[in-house]
């Protein structure tokens, strides 16, 4: 069996052998969530979510809620969100692990909210896709953390997405604190980041780039961003002064992975085990 045969050696591929790049989910849920703005906007005691309709056992509501919207600019600005965010961060998880990025936001978003309003007496509904918007923003952070945004206001000091993410972040705890009746549900938006943490942790765990709970990011882990489906836009980088990867060197990276498996490897080893498939690769093409 040849180095390129391993299953961890290559992308995940669907039937038809393209590379699983999540695309399609976004342009899906983008559909989805427009489908339903335009068909059943008046429709926010069915799909809204409320205390009444739980004890109603509209269960339902807590996944539809994270599809409907009531403005324009509501489902503009979060359409804008999943879409730019989106793009940084489906390539590394595939179609079917975006989708539950996006679940896990908008449900970990609605009952953050209603842990803290369970009590409440005032009728209150609950909806839009803000929670899954934080939960793809916080992957962002965590998966691509050298990427930059220009933001109107500021357009001379460009922010990494770490910077942009806990910034907004620590603005939505103090809204939150403030006590603001801007009707918007911050508690939401903060549930919304804490699910898409905590599914980054369970999927890459020690692996990923960037851990805002990580006292500091070890050397090399900014390199190479882990990928569940297709192949990352950019080339594995060596760290500096590090040459090719010696036979013996690869033969003890396959014993471990046969040992322990593949999540065993750390941040560094799996940076060496990419620049042996690169560097095999180029040997083919020569």
């Amino acid at each position: 069996m040849s180095l390129f045969d391993r299953s961890y050696m290559r992308p995940e591929q669907p039937r038809g052998g393209k590379p699983d790049d999540g695309s399609s989910m976004i342009w899906s849920l983008l559909l989805a969530n427009v489908l339903v703005y335009l068909l059943f906007s008046s429709e926010v005691a069915t799909l809204a979510l409320s205390w009444g309709g739980l004890r109603g056992f509209k269960v339902y509501q807590l996944v539809t809620a994270g599809f409907f919207h009531q403005d324009f600019s509501h489902i503009f600005f979060n359409m804008w969100g999943l879409y730019l965010f989106g793009k940084l961060v489906a390539p590394h998880l595939g179609s079917a692990r975006f989708l539950i990025l996006y679940l896990i936001g908008v449900v970990s978003g609605n009952l953050l909210f209603l842990l803290f309003n369970w009590n409440s007496t005032v009728p209150t509904y609950l909806f839009g896709a803000s929670g899954a918007v934080c939960a793809i923003m916080a992957a962002a952070a965590m998966l691509e953390p050298r990427r930059q945004f220009v933001l109107i206001f500021m357009p001379f000091f460009p922010l990494r997405t770490p910077t942009l993410v806990v910034s907004y972040t620590v603005l939505e705890i103090l809204l939150q604190l403030s006590g603001s009746q801007s009707g918007v549900a911050h508690l939401a938006h903060l549930g919304g980041f804490l699910g898409g943490y905590l599914y980054l942790k369970i999927l890459f765990g020690a692996r990923l780039p960037w851990d805002p709970f990580r006292r500091r990011v070890r050397p090399g882990d900014w390199k190479q961003p882990p990928s569940w489906g297709g192949e990352s836009n950019s080339r594995p980088e060596p760290a500096p002064g590090e040459g090719p990867v010696s036979s013996h060197e690869l033969d003890a990276l396959l014993d471990k992975i046969s040992r322990n498996g593949i999540n065993s490897l750390t941040a560094h080893e799996l940076a060496r085990l990419r620049r042996a498939r690169e560097e095999m690769r180029g040997n083919q093409w020569r």
